[in-house]
């Protein structure tokens, strides 16, 4: 017959192993440094790492307070020097405004109308004008396996100096007026007027004698090829009079000049 273990001496087994092991879990030496007191050369070493520490704090703190006046009269001088310059900038654009208008009232009294100073300001393109006079329209061919039938600078100078030639007192290219120093130049695949784009069409603008200018410039010699370049290369143009064409002046840049008359030496 089996019999069957005692379930109070189990307890009693499980209970003792455990106390046992919660007896032995740590080992003897940390018991030992755990209960032993720690030692005078410890207790200095730790006192002079807080009194260092509690000095280094003591002396930025002073530090801090010391220059903090100085900081402060580094940023007010600075703010100064900025109110300064600000007040000078704003003093130096105001004597720019004054000799500008110095410069234009001198200018202004320096021109005096008059028979002969009025055709001198017109011809440099220095006052619009408006009158009578012609307007032609120029383009290139419609055709793109045409290679020739584009229009260039050269074509829009021949027609420029054609008007010119036939007694145009004042003329214009897309809108931009010409005097002595203007150019009309190729940048690229773009035809330029006083070194601005121009679209086509291109409208040239002249003033001058209505019937008189339209005749001459289509008997002239620019008349002659802007026609023979429309039947050989399909360019197109067309011209008419006009009882009111308005021309605007020429940019500041195209009436200065930089040349300086010739002195000849006296032998």
């Amino acid at each position: 017959m089996s019999r069957q273990p005692d379930s109070g001496s189990s307890v009693e087994e499980a209970e003792s192993i455990l106390e046992r092991l919660a007896a032995t879990a740590l080992d003897d030496d940390y018991y030992a440094a755990h209960h032993s007191p720690p030692r005078p050369v410890a207790k200095v070493l730790t006192a002079v790492m807080a009194g260092v520490f509690g000095l280094l704090v003591t002396v930025a703190a002073v530090q801090t307070r010391n220059d903090r006046p100085s900081t402060e009269a580094e940023r007010d001088a600075l703010i100064e020097n900025i109110r300064v310059r600000e007040d000078l900038v704003e003093s130096k654009q105001e004597t720019v405004v004054g000799l500008q208008q110095q410069i234009a009232d001198l200018q202004a009294e320096s021109v005096v109308d008059g028979p002969g100073t009025i055709g001198l300001r017109i011809a440099a393109g220095a006052v619009a004008v408006e009158g009578p006079g012609v307007v032609i329209t120029v383009k290139s061919s419609a055709n793109e396996d045409r290679p020739d039938g584009r229009i260039t600078d050269t074509d829009l100078q021949l027609v420029v100096n054609g008007l010119w030639l036939a007694g145009a007192e004042a003329v214009s290219v897309g809108g931009h007026r010409l005097t002595a120093t203007s150019a009309i130049r190729s940048a690229g695949e773009a035809i330029t007027v006083n070194y601005r784009s121009v679209i086509e069409p291109i409208v040239i603008e002249a003033i001058g004698d209505e019937d008189v200018l339209r005749s001459r410039w289509e008997e002239g010699p620019s008349g002659r090829y802007l026609a023979a370049r429309a039947e050989a290369d399909g360019v197109t143009f067309d011209v008419r009079g006009s009882d009111d064409v308005e021309l605007g002046t020429a940019p500041e840049a195209r009436l200065s000049v930089s040349a300086e008359p010739l002195r000849r030496s006296e032998s």
